[in-house]
């Protein structure tokens, strides 16, 4: 790692674009390899230095304030972080010097790592699979979008690591390497707000397929039309390994007789049973079962560990994550659903949801054919929140037809207690917003503890 930076870096004028978890594990390494580097770092944050005294040593130059991106022209080379939107700041002229942590990590160690990627289901997919490769070895390393910088790692690593590392369209849209083994769960509209289109969204994750190398393999969601239209449109290097949940003809994995298999070629390998043995439900979630299986049979784990793997894996917190009876009503968090996608697959999931909490941080969501078949579901009751609350409420009074009774809240709080008194006794009241939390939260994790603290005070 430290000689491929050597490499790149020589002659070159290096600035970190962006200073926040990933930006400082950024700084931090290259600091650590290359003391004598001059370096920049850009941020939104005017007090950068004041709050980050690390920045203040020599050979270190700071550009912050609204104007943190107007320098940029004058580098070789930006390590941008993940949160910054390119297309926001106006920076798409830039893009030949644009890099990230992301890509600099998978130069080096693309043949180690399995990445995953999708709108939805990529972070119980990766804590799964490296759940299940962990149990069977433990030079086994988990990093990416989960919450841990991918160069925090690279003093742990030799020839033999396996590498889980979950990865965000923001992660995956400067990468020149690919893993080697890569999953693309699922493409939903998401993130709206950080692109110029829905399209570049897509390539974004999309990335993840074409930067493959000819003997990497690439596990997908065939059914998802996303994924199959860009398959169409672009040709990858990789091995194409779609994962059915159902039977399945040619290489892939899908059911055969009672189990579900591997088929590659004239060869199959066992994956699971038919009903393997899990807390994960719904049909969503059996999906990234068989995928996280797939995975792991690809990196020589036994169907034998994979199994066991699956049947002691605990679900991630406000995942349809039930949190218990309160006054002889059930309640349930799914605050990571931001997308229609994920609020339906919940619905589909519990089958007999009562109330149902939406709405939140507007990122202009068609959420049209989402309320059509919100009126069609068994949900009784709607309680709205945040502007993206509003807009699918004036969609729902607009419609013809039968529809749940609905209601606005003045508040998050607000929203959450007018459900709990609308849900009758033996119901089911569901927190899955179909819109992100960023109106009054910093994550989808406080907004799922602010549900959870309300519900057991009642």
């Amino acid at each position: 790692m430290k000689d491929m930076l050597k490499s790149l870096f020589r002659d070159k004028k290096v600035m970190i674009l962006g200073y926040g978890r990933e930006g400082k594990s950024t700084f931090r390494l290259l600091r650590g390899y290359f003391p004598e580097l001059p370096l920049a770092v850009a941020d939104k944050n005017e007090n950068l230095e004041k709050e980050n005294p690390e920045l203040t040593a020599d050979r270190i130059t700071l550009f912050s304030g609204n104007n943190y991106t107007g320098y940029l022209k004058d580098f070789d080379m930006v390590i941008k972080s993940p949160g910054i939107s390119v297309f926001k700041e106006g920076l798409s002229q830039l893009d030949s010097k644009i890099t990230s942590q992301t890509d600099l990590f998978l130069r080096n160690f693309a043949p180690l790592t399995t990445g995953i990627t999708g709108t939805k289901g990529k972070s119980t997919t990766t804590s799964l699979l490296y759940h299940i490769i962990s149990g069977y070895t433990s030079n086994t390393l988990l990093a990416g979008n989960i919450g841990i910088p991918l160069f925090d790692l690279t003093e742990r690593i030799d020839d033999k690591t396996r590498i889980i590392c979950e990865l965000s369209s923001h992660q995956l849209e400067y990468i020149s390497r690919a893993p080697s083994t890569s999953v693309l769960l699922n493409i939903f509209q998401e993130h709206l707000d950080h692109y110029a289109s829905y399209k570049d969204y897509q390539l974004a994750k999309y990335q993840i397929a074409i930067k493959q190398s000819e003997n990497d393999n690439f596990i997908y969601n065939p059914d998802d039309q996303i994924i199959a239209g860009l398959l169409k449109d672009t040709a990858i290097p990789g091995n194409k390994l779609p994962a059915f949940t159902s039977v399945f003809s040619g290489d892939g994995a899908g059911k055969s007789g009672k189990n579900f298999i591997l088929r590659r070629g004239h060869h199959e390998q066992i994956l699971l049973p038919e009903k393997p043995q899990t807390q994960l439900a719904g049909l969503h979630n059996l999906r990234n079962i068989i995928i996280a299986a797939t995975a792991a049979r690809i990196s020589n784990i036994p169907a034998e560990a994979i199994i066991d793997g699956i049947a002691t894996f605990k679900p991630l917190k406000h995942r349809i994550e039930f949190l218990g009876i309160q006054n002889n009503k059930h309640f349930y968090n799914d605050s990571i659903s931001t997308i229609p996608e994920a609020t339906l697959a919940a619905l589909d999931t519990l089958q007999t949801v009562h109330t149902l909490i939406l709405g939140g941080f507007d990122r202009d969501i068609d959420y049209g054919p989402f309320i059509e078949k919100l009126c069609k579901s068994s949900v009784k009751h709607i309680v709205f929140t945040g502007p993206a609350g509003e807009r699918m409420m004036k969609l729902l009074s607009s419609f013809n037809g039968i529809k749940p009774f609905f209601e606005m809240g003045s508040s998050f709080d607000d929203a959450v207690i007018k459900a709990i008194r609308a849900t009758p006794e033996k119901c089911v009241c569901l927190l899955s917003p179909a819109a992100s939390s960023y109106d009054n939260f910093r994550n989808f994790e406080e907004r799922g503890l602010r549900y959870e603290e309300i519900v057991m005070k009642k």
